[in-house]
């Protein structure tokens, strides 16, 4: 339900208490309802979350065995894993992708390339200063495209600030952590395009 405060006053959107009396019901069962498949929802996170993690616990607890029956203490726990059943028409896929940040020395690579950009306004692709302002675009949280950024050091140019500036976006990067991705995919027989089994809200 709606929040409430110590009188049992509906509190609204803007903060202002109002008596049950006075809402109108179909803000009330609008209310009902959104509140109701919420609920649902979180109880759904939750189970996910808890499935995902005894899934990632099975497939550590097997990559574990395996390694010890090779005679390793353990597999690289940042490796990419595929695993395929028997008769090759199921397979679980395990994707660990590192969470990569940028320190302050981005702002300093940032200055070389619009200096860089500015030297060579005259010639300079559009193109490229497009890609480049791009890449620096930040979202609404106030976070730059990982990929766009490090994509600018796959260009061929041989600048020696604009190359000051590439080492610069190296240096700049930091491991924050690693997210897994699991993935989960069928298929009839063995000649058939493999299909993933749709487990996100947003796929199905």
């Amino acid at each position: 339900m709606a929040d409430k405060n110590t009188k049992g006053l509906w509190i609204d959107a803007s903060g202002n208490a109002i008596p049950a009396k006075y809402i109108d019901p179909v803000d009330k069962k609008r209310d009902q309802l959104v509140e109701k498949e919420i609920r649902q929802a979180l109880l759904m996170q939750e189970r996910l979350g808890k499935f995902k993690a005894a899934i990632l616990a099975d497939i550590a607890k097997y990559l574990q065995w395996l390694a010890e029956r090779n005679g390793e203490e353990a597999l690289s726990p940042g490796g990419n894993y595929q695993l395929t059943n028997f008769s090759g028409n199921r397979r679980v896929q395990i994707k660990v992708n590192k969470v990569i940040e940028f320190d302050e020395r981005l702002q300093l690579a940032k200055q070389k390339i619009d200096d860089c950009l500015e030297r060579w306004s005259q010639g300079a692709n559009d193109n490229l200063k497009a890609v480049v302002f791009d890449a620096f675009k930040v979202d609404r949280k106030g976070n730059v495209d990982t990929k766009r950024i490090l994509g600018l050091r796959k260009l061929q140019i041989k600048d020696r600030a604009w190359l000051a500036a590439m080492d610069l976006i190296t240096e700049a990067i930091t491991i924050t952590g690693t997210r897994s991705y699991l993935m989960f995919q069928v298929r009839p027989n063995k000649e058939a395009e493999w299909e993933a089994l749709r487990l996100d809200l947003a796929g199905v």
